[in-house]
């Protein structure tokens, strides 16, 4: 047998000097790359992959990734990787909505490409694909079938005014709106974004008005005629609102956006087989969806029985991730809050839960609240994982979490401030948590917080100061008057205490 002699202190140096290797995204990226250059996109895209499994949240891997599948005629993950971009990590990279328009382009999805493309030109005026995406834009709408193409600037103005419309800032969109129409008084778009503007700044008349003035030149307009349902039906205008539904079962819509809108439309109304029957044929035209179609698919499909349904569509709402507004503040979600079955609906239920874990200190409070109506098994063990995070540094929502779960198994101590919200609660609507008022949560908080609320306080007067105070502060019409009839507390007494809650919520401003 053959015997190995050892090695020399100059070989062991060699060896020692090996260095492991160990890639990295950016080994395999740069390796992509390579690959791409030589023109080998099935190489390119396999190397560019695997350093997607080492950083998937990478903005450069993703899009380079999604270039190369549209190469190789992937296109539709090609849209989902620049929607991951721009959804998820990183809103700015606005080019990716030009990519997207592209890939749609590919596809045949004219009106999909056309959206995109025109997010892009209003984001990025002056961009660097401006001048490609202005001649995209004049091909898509030529080949969308639209008899003349809309000039650049009336689009750009109406995505501005759109935007601005979404993120509440009405006296902005009006503009926009407006000078639209102006230059162009049959761009219906517009009509029908400036009536929503004027009805959500409270100008009634003039947002009806608008519509009858589509509506006049354009009978059929699916747009005027739903936001025309709509508005009468928070007016509570029953006839006009009857009518009105009378007209939208007659139509039949051919485009998504259409369909869509309707049955949003028909859900508002309380029509929920119908609003079922349109957002579902929407959805099957595989069409350009967003966040608010699927929360209107979430809470129709509850409402027909379809739970399953209706919470694979409510897991893709995101909670509003992209909404200006808080959950808390849409109508519908507030509805579900106070109907008989929001113990058990499980929209309400997952809402509840997201909140404790991201909400701010009022939808918090209030959500730690609502478990506690609730009281099954379910909510006590969220309020007992929220008194026991390790991760949370703010005491007093564990204090209260716990005091709740106490108070649930039947062995709590006496707790003032805990006595004082219960009671307010007990003087709501219905004797139950109001979503309505969730931000007076946060108030009696702030309260607890700063100490204002010993042992030795009149529990029914202090909780009728803080409804009175926060109400006062929210340009609520309420008389001190009507706050003490209610809580059955002397005017004398409620006064004393009005002080008392004004004192420490000027001391928290001030602090």
């Amino acid at each position: 047998m053959e015997t190995r002699e050892p090695m020399s202190i100059d070989e062991q140096r060699k060896k020692a000097r090996v260095i492991a290797f160990n890639p990295d995204g950016d080994y395999y990226y740069q390796k992509g790359m390579t690959a791409y250059h030589r023109g080998d996109l099935h190489r390119a895209s396999k190397y560019v992959n695997r350093a997607i499994a080492f950083e998937p949240n990478e903005p450069e891997y993703l899009c380079q990734q999604a270039a190369i599948l549209a190469e190789l005629e992937n296109h539709q993950e090609s849209i989902r990787l620049l929607k991951k971009v721009v959804d998820d990590i990183d809103d700015s990279i606005t080019e990716c909505f030009f990519f997207i328009a592209n890939n749609h382009a590919y596809l045949g999805n004219y009106d999909e490409a056309i959206h995109e493309v025109q997010r892009y030109m209003a984001l990025e005026p002056n961009g660097t694909f401006i001048n490609e995406a202005r001649e995209l834009y004049k091909l898509l709408v030529l080949e969308s079938g639209q008899e003349q193409v809309e000039e650049e600037p009336h689009v750009t103005e109406h995505e501005k005014g759109r935007q601005a419309l979404e993120n509440g800032h009405y006296e902005k969109a009006i503009y926009f709106f407006d000078k639209i129409i102006n230059d162009k008084p049959e761009f219906w778009a517009a009509y029908n974004n400036l009536a929503v503007a004027y009805y959500s700044q409270g100008q009634v008349d003039k947002a009806l008005d608008t519509l009858y003035r589509v509506l006049a030149a354009d009978s059929g307009n699916v747009h005027a005629l739903c936001n025309l349902a709509t508005f009468y039906f928070q007016l509570d205008r029953r006839e006009a609102m009857v009518e009105a539904a009378e007209v939208l079962k007659k139509l039949y819509p051919m485009f998504p956006e259409h369909q869509s809108k309707l049955g949003s439309t028909f859900f508002l109304m309380g029509e929920y087989d119908a609003a079922y029957y349109w957002l579902k044929k929407a959805q099957k035209n595989d069409r350009y969806l967003e966040t608010a179609f699927y929360y209107w698919l979430a809470l129709t499909a509850y409402k027909v029985g379809r739970e399953s349904e209706a919470m694979v569509a409510w897991r893709k709402v995101n909670f509003f991730k992209d909404s200006p507004f808080h959950a808390f503040e849409y109508g519908k979600i507030r509805e579900m809050f106070r109907a008989d079955d929001a113990a058990i609906n499980p929209i309400v239920r997952s809402l509840l839960e997201q909140q404790l874990l991201e909400g701010d200190y009022e939808s918090q409070t209030f959500s730690m609240f609502m478990l506690y109506d609730f009281g099954d098994n379910q909510a006590r063990a969220l309020l007992s994982y929220e008194a026991g995070r390790h991760d949370l540094d703010d005491r007093y929502t564990k204090t209260i979490a716990q005091e709740l779960l106490n108070r649930l198994s039947g062995n709590h101590f006496e707790t003032t401030a805990i006595d004082v919200m219960l009671t307010i609660q007990q003087h709501m609507d219905g004797g139950k948590p109001d979503l309505r008022y969730y931000k007076m949560y946060g108030f009696w908080k702030q309260m607890m917080q700063d100490g204002a609320m010993h042992a030795d306080d009149d529990v029914l007067a202090f909780a009728a100061a803080i409804d009175y105070v926060w109400k006062k502060q929210n340009k609520n019409t309420v008389t001190q008057k009507q706050i003490a009839d209610r809580y059955q507390v002397t005017r004398y007494r409620l006064k004393k205490y009005i002080n008392k809650v004004s004192e420490a919520s000027i001391h928290t401003v001030e602090s």
